[in-house]
């Protein structure tokens, strides 16, 4: 209902109602009442495919209860039977007529009306343009900044991660550039293929040395709309579609930043250590600061924070978590990156508002601790 434009979201609801009266025409007609809809058989046979194709599988949802990751996003699949649907509708509306108005008036004033509803749609996925896929109608709430963002899942296919990178490439120094594969490991082979289809002079700038910090990091739109994030690592630049942040440039690194910002981080690395650490493991300490988990490394290697680090929050009510399979878990995971300075790493995130087990706390292969709440 939100990411349909408005003129083909009526349309659609109008070809339901349409169908309907049309099926009760064929019924009417049969016990020898007034016509309805005058729609052929196969008309007929195939609005009854398409609204079973678009009721069934929801209802089928609603019965049945499957375990989902995040749910409706599995339904895009329904897009394409309601847009057919909404063709019923202005078939309908062609087969119309009204007091001092001839069915040719009506049909010819619809499809205007259908045309000025896609032409206003396209016209805002231009504004939007390149990242037209994004798009979201009044419906959704636009107007306060970062709502969607939290609400909703966004640019999950990561198609934006192109302009990230030509960000980097304007602003990033003239030397290579090392990045982490985005969803890999390690291998150089499996570059995101948004950096593929770069032109092979700016592509070839970007190494990936895991062997090295990486010099930037390019975040998504992963969301968990019961856990409030710092800022963490810093920002250096914020790509917005409808006031949203869509995706962040970071680095890890604090000389490339303001003094100030940098001086922030250095004063919670300070306020994290200040007191007894909650947990010891792998040459790093982990802190509870108010409602902050910190964790600091004094002697952090290169190549350390290649790897982001990972939490798993244990909630004292895993029915407070929104999708079922966690629940079954009993835990969420999170991913946060690590800043660097004075050869030390930190990282940090703020503790969601409800009361927490444990945590468990660490990078893939190198260390993990389980700090008991």
């Amino acid at each position: 209902a939100i990411s349909q434009p408005p003129v083909t979201l009526l349309l659609g609801l109008l070809g339901l109602v349409a169908l309907g009266l049309a099926a009760g025409g064929v019924v009417r007609r049969g016990a020898g009442a007034g016509p309805g809809v005058a729609w052929g058989a196969v008309e007929m046979r195939f609005g009854a495919l398409l609204a079973t194709c678009f009721a069934l599988p929801l209802v089928a949802f609603i019965l049945l209860r499957p375990n989902t990751l995040h749910g409706w996003r599995h339904f895009y699949f329904l897009h394409g039977p309601f847009c057919l649907l909404a063709t019923f509708a202005l078939m309908g509306l062609r087969q119309l007529s009204a007091r001092g108005m001839r069915k040719e008036w009506i049909g010819g004033a619809a499809c205007a009306l259908t045309a000025a509803g896609l032409g206003a749609a396209a016209l805002e996925m231009a504004q939007i343009h390149p990242n037209q896929q994004l798009y979201f109608n009044f419906l959704a709430d636009r107007k306060t900044p970062e709502r969607l963002r939290e609400r909703y899942e966004t640019d999950y296919w990561n198609m934006m991660l192109r302009q990230g990178y030509e960000h980097i490439l304007r602003q990033g120094p003239a030397s290579t550039i090392n990045m982490r594969p985005r969803g890999q490991v390690s291998s150089p082979r499996q570059v995101n293929r948004n950096v593929q289809i770069l032109p092979a002079t700016a592509r070839n700038r970007f190494t990936y040395d895991s062997k090295r910090d990486p010099d930037f990091y390019l975040s998504g739109s992963a969301w968990h709309s019961f856990l409030l994030k710092d800022p963490f690592p810093p920002v250096l630049h914020r790509f917005k579609v409808y006031n949203n942040t869509m995706l962040t440039v970071s680095t890890p690194d604090l000389s490339r930043v303001d003094p100030a910002v940098a001086d922030e981080y250095r004063a919670l690395h300070q306020a994290a250590t200040a007191g007894t650490p909650a947990a010891r493991a792998g040459g790093f300490d982990v802190h509870l600061h108010g409602d902050r988990l910190a964790w600091v490394k004094e002697a952090c290697e290169p190549g350390e924070l290649w790897f982001p680090f990972r939490l798993r929050l244990y909630p004292a009510n895993a029915d407070l978590l929104p999708d079922p399979l966690l629940r079954k878990q009993g835990g969420f995971a999170i991913s946060v990156r690590g800043v660097r300075f004075d050869g030390k790493c930190l990282g940090a995130a703020r503790l969601p508002d409800f009361a927490l087990t444990r945590i468990r706390l660490g990078q893939r292969g190198m260390w993990e601790t389980e700090v008991p709440l």
